[in-house]
Protein backbone atom coordinates (compact mmCIF):
# COMPACT_ATOMS: atom_id res chain seq x y z
CA UNK A 1 0.00 0.00 0.00
CA UNK A 2 1.43 3.34 -1.09
CA UNK A 3 1.17 6.22 1.34
CA UNK A 4 1.30 9.74 0.06
CA UNK A 5 3.28 12.33 1.91
CA UNK A 6 1.21 15.43 2.54
CA UNK A 7 2.25 18.38 0.42
CA UNK A 8 3.86 21.27 2.19
CA UNK A 9 2.21 24.68 2.29
CA UNK A 10 4.07 27.08 0.04
CA UNK A 11 4.61 30.54 1.55
CA UNK A 12 6.07 33.62 -0.13
CA UNK A 13 7.38 35.83 2.69
CA UNK A 14 8.61 39.42 2.31
CA UNK A 15 12.14 39.88 3.57
CA UNK A 16 13.20 43.50 3.36
CA UNK A 17 15.75 45.46 5.34
CA UNK A 18 15.93 46.84 8.84
CA UNK A 19 13.45 45.86 11.52
CA UNK A 20 11.14 44.29 8.95
CA UNK A 21 13.86 41.74 8.21
CA UNK A 22 14.15 40.69 11.85
CA UNK A 23 10.38 40.46 12.27
CA UNK A 24 10.04 38.34 9.10
CA UNK A 25 12.97 36.17 10.12
CA UNK A 26 11.42 35.59 13.53
CA UNK A 27 8.09 34.73 11.93
CA UNK A 28 9.76 32.28 9.51
CA UNK A 29 11.48 30.61 12.45
CA UNK A 30 8.13 29.77 14.05
CA UNK A 31 6.94 27.82 11.02
CA UNK A 32 7.47 24.08 11.13
CA UNK A 33 8.56 21.54 8.55
CA UNK A 34 5.15 21.62 6.87
CA UNK A 35 6.06 24.80 4.98
CA UNK A 36 8.04 25.46 1.83
CA UNK A 37 9.37 28.99 2.18
CA UNK A 38 10.23 31.41 -0.59
CA UNK A 39 11.43 34.90 0.26
CA UNK A 40 11.00 38.13 -1.67
CA UNK A 41 13.14 41.20 -1.21
CA UNK A 42 14.30 44.24 -3.16
CA UNK A 43 17.69 44.54 -4.85
CA UNK A 44 18.90 47.21 -2.44
CA UNK A 45 17.74 45.58 0.82
CA UNK A 46 20.71 44.58 3.00
CA UNK A 47 19.43 41.09 3.79
CA UNK A 48 21.80 38.76 1.97
CA UNK A 49 23.85 37.76 5.02
CA UNK A 50 20.78 37.15 7.16
CA UNK A 51 18.90 35.42 4.34
CA UNK A 52 21.59 32.75 4.25
CA UNK A 53 20.48 31.73 7.75
CA UNK A 54 17.03 30.80 6.42
CA UNK A 55 15.98 27.77 4.43
CA UNK A 56 14.32 28.75 1.19
CA UNK A 57 14.85 30.48 -2.10
CA UNK A 58 15.29 34.28 -2.20
CA UNK A 59 13.67 36.25 -5.05
CA UNK A 60 13.77 39.99 -5.81
CA UNK A 61 11.23 42.49 -7.08
CA UNK A 62 11.63 46.17 -7.85
CA UNK A 63 11.34 48.57 -4.95
CA UNK A 64 8.11 50.58 -4.68
CA UNK A 65 9.75 53.80 -3.48
CA UNK A 66 13.16 55.11 -2.61
CA UNK A 67 14.40 58.19 -0.81
CA UNK A 68 15.75 59.55 -4.11
CA UNK A 69 12.34 59.43 -5.80
CA UNK A 70 11.76 63.14 -6.10
CA UNK A 71 9.78 63.28 -9.34
CA UNK A 72 6.37 61.91 -10.21
CA UNK A 73 7.89 60.11 -13.19
CA UNK A 74 10.39 58.18 -11.03
CA UNK A 75 7.73 57.27 -8.49
CA UNK A 76 5.30 56.05 -11.18
CA UNK A 77 8.05 54.05 -12.93
CA UNK A 78 9.07 52.34 -9.67
CA UNK A 79 5.50 51.54 -8.65
CA UNK A 80 4.68 50.04 -12.05
CA UNK A 81 7.89 47.98 -12.08
CA UNK A 82 7.16 46.68 -8.58
CA UNK A 83 3.60 45.65 -9.51
CA UNK A 84 4.85 43.94 -12.69
CA UNK A 85 7.51 42.01 -10.78
CA UNK A 86 5.09 41.04 -7.99
CA UNK A 87 2.54 39.65 -10.46
CA UNK A 88 5.20 37.61 -12.24
CA UNK A 89 6.68 36.27 -9.01
CA UNK A 90 3.34 35.20 -7.55
CA UNK A 91 2.43 33.59 -10.88
CA UNK A 92 5.74 31.72 -11.16
CA UNK A 93 5.94 30.51 -7.54
CA UNK A 94 2.21 29.90 -7.15
CA UNK A 95 2.27 30.13 -3.33
CA UNK A 96 -0.60 29.08 -1.12
CA UNK A 97 -0.16 32.39 0.71
CA UNK A 98 1.81 35.62 0.49
CA UNK A 99 2.88 36.90 3.91
CA UNK A 100 4.25 40.43 4.22
CA UNK A 101 5.76 42.11 7.25
CA UNK A 102 5.52 45.88 7.35
CA UNK A 103 7.23 47.06 4.17
CA UNK A 104 5.82 48.87 1.15
CA UNK A 105 6.30 45.88 -1.17
CA UNK A 106 3.30 44.41 0.64
CA UNK A 107 0.94 46.47 -1.53
CA UNK A 108 1.94 44.99 -4.91
CA UNK A 109 2.47 41.52 -3.41
CA UNK A 110 -0.94 41.41 -1.69
CA UNK A 111 -2.69 42.76 -4.78
CA UNK A 112 -0.97 40.17 -6.97
CA UNK A 113 -1.92 37.42 -4.52
CA UNK A 114 -5.58 38.45 -4.37
CA UNK A 115 -5.94 38.80 -8.15
CA UNK A 116 -4.40 35.35 -8.63
CA UNK A 117 -6.61 33.65 -6.05
CA UNK A 118 -3.95 33.32 -3.33
CA UNK A 119 -4.23 34.16 0.34
CA UNK A 120 -2.65 37.45 1.43
CA UNK A 121 -1.53 38.09 5.01
CA UNK A 122 -0.06 41.31 6.35
CA UNK A 123 1.72 41.70 9.69
CA UNK A 124 2.07 45.35 10.67
CA UNK A 125 5.40 46.38 12.13
CA UNK A 126 5.83 46.13 15.88
CA UNK A 127 6.73 49.85 15.83
CA UNK A 128 3.15 50.78 14.88
CA UNK A 129 1.27 51.29 18.11
CA UNK A 130 -0.70 54.52 17.83
CA UNK A 131 -0.17 55.81 14.28
CA UNK A 132 -0.98 53.75 11.17
CA UNK A 133 1.54 53.20 8.38
CA UNK A 134 0.74 54.22 4.81
CA UNK A 135 1.15 50.60 3.71
CA UNK A 136 -1.25 49.43 6.40
CA UNK A 137 -3.80 52.12 5.52
CA UNK A 138 -3.71 51.16 1.82
CA UNK A 139 -4.03 47.43 2.51
CA UNK A 140 -6.87 47.76 5.02
CA UNK A 141 -8.81 50.40 3.07
CA UNK A 142 -8.65 48.40 -0.18
CA UNK A 143 -9.16 45.12 1.73
CA UNK A 144 -6.22 43.47 0.02
CA UNK A 145 -5.52 41.02 2.87
CA UNK A 146 -7.30 37.92 4.05
CA UNK A 147 -5.67 38.49 7.44
CA UNK A 148 -4.29 41.72 8.85
CA UNK A 149 -2.33 41.35 12.07
CA UNK A 150 -1.10 44.06 14.42
CA UNK A 151 1.39 43.47 17.21
CA UNK A 152 -0.20 45.66 19.88
CA UNK A 153 -3.78 45.40 21.24
CA UNK A 154 -4.18 49.19 20.91
CA UNK A 155 -3.32 49.02 17.21
CA UNK A 156 -6.44 46.99 16.35
CA UNK A 157 -8.44 50.22 16.16
CA UNK A 158 -6.04 51.76 13.61
CA UNK A 159 -7.09 49.51 10.73
CA UNK A 160 -10.29 47.97 9.43
CA UNK A 161 -10.29 44.23 10.16
CA UNK A 162 -7.05 44.22 12.14
CA UNK A 163 -6.49 41.41 14.63
CA UNK A 164 -4.05 41.21 17.55
CA UNK A 165 -2.61 37.75 18.29
CA UNK A 166 0.66 38.71 19.92
CA UNK A 167 4.07 39.70 18.59
CA UNK A 168 6.35 37.93 16.17
CA UNK A 169 9.54 38.92 17.96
Amino acid sequence: MKTETPSRIKILLSLTGGGFFWEARSLAGTLGEGYELHYVTTPDAPVTAGANLLKGEVHTISRVTTMSDNTSWKIARNVLASFRDAFRLVRDISPDAVVCVGSSIAVPLCLAAKLQGRKAVFVESITRVSKPSLTGKILSTLRLCDRFYVQWPEAEKLYRGAVYRGTVL
